[in-house]
């Protein structure tokens, strides 16, 4: 598969998270017509589920030249969500800001929560999650022990939860026969716990920040920042204009989409692969990019 690549002004590596089964239907047509290829992030405990990609088809895009990498094992928000109220001794409800989903991905039902404060922690089960337009509500199996301040109180996943997200998406995938060295963070969140995990298991993280700008050279691979090329997002004057720098700076851009989403069309994704190469931008990998 070739890479598209006119001169050496730089690199374009295109993302598609959560293995929808449009990747394999609607956007690795468009890929093959240009022969480029993408990264498609997988979740999976996702695969053969409806709507999602089964492992017949990770194994042709895998074959066709595309890179499989991984998006956690069950797709949770790994970032630190702070107190948005005091939280007594005897309460069973944590309500925290930031972003909060409770369909069944994001924060889970079942695992084990810390809420500290730096000085004074205490451990919590999740025992169900409320999405609010503040943020959310955390129900918990035990009522607290403690007493936390608003003020500096977090809630974040156990470093045992944080584990299994991260290593366990790349063995859940070992188990489908593939072996990523890239992991893309679901809702491109996480703190510094959840940072120095990836950093010890893969060799890139696609999405350490969320940023509409491109990765000058050298960036390191574990510290790359993405965007995303949806409609919702960047309109197409925009994406020249990222695609404008990624030439000239010789950088690395990273643009992302979820394909079964209206705001990424196939044509779309065309039109970028196509405008990069018009910019001597070559599509590539982060496998290709940063392998040995």
């Amino acid at each position: 598969m070739s890479t598209g690549q006119r001169d050496s002004g730089g690199r374009l590596v295109l993302t598609f998270d959560d293995g929808y089964a449009e990747d394999f239907d609607q956007i690795r047509p468009v890929l093959a017509d240009r022969d480029v290829p993408a990264v498609f992030a997988i979740v999976p405990t996702w695969v053969g589920e409806p709507g999602h990609l089964d492992a017949e088809r990770l194994d042709e895009l895998a074959d066709a030249g595309h890179e499989l990498a991984a998006h956690g094992r069950r797709h949770r928000h790994l970032q630190a969500h702070h107190l948005r109220r005091d939280a007594a001794s005897g309460d069973d409800r944590l309500h925290v800001s930031g972003e909060v989903h409770a369909d069944g991905h994001g924060t889970l039902a079942g695992d084990r929560y810390e809420v500290t404060d730096g000085e004074t922690s205490e451990t919590v089960e999740v025992a169900s999650v409320t999405a609010t337009d503040e943020g959310g509500t955390i129900a918990v199996e035990t009522p607290l022990s403690r007493s936390f301040d608003a003020g500096e109180a977090v809630v974040r996943p156990e470093a045992s939860v944080v584990d299994d997200e991260v290593r366990g998406a790349r063995e859940g995938l070992a188990d489908l026969g593939h072996d990523p060295t890239t992991l893309v963070l679901p809702y491109g969140a996480a703190d510094v716990r959840a940072w120095r995990a990836v950093r010890e298991a893969y060799d890139v993280l696609a999405n350490a920040a969320v940023r509409s700008l491109p990765n000058p050279p050298g960036t390191d691979p574990t510290n790359l920042r993405r965007y995303y090329l949806e409609t919702t997002h960047l309109t197409r004057v925009e994406l020249g204009e990222y695609l404008d720098a990624v030439a000239e700076t010789g950088g690395v851009g990273v643009l992302a989409g979820h394909s079964a989403w209206e705001s990424v069309p196939p044509e779309r994704v065309g039109w970028v692969v196509d405008a990069a190469r018009d910019r001597g931008v070559e599509v590539t990998t982060f496998a290709s990019l940063f392998g040995e």
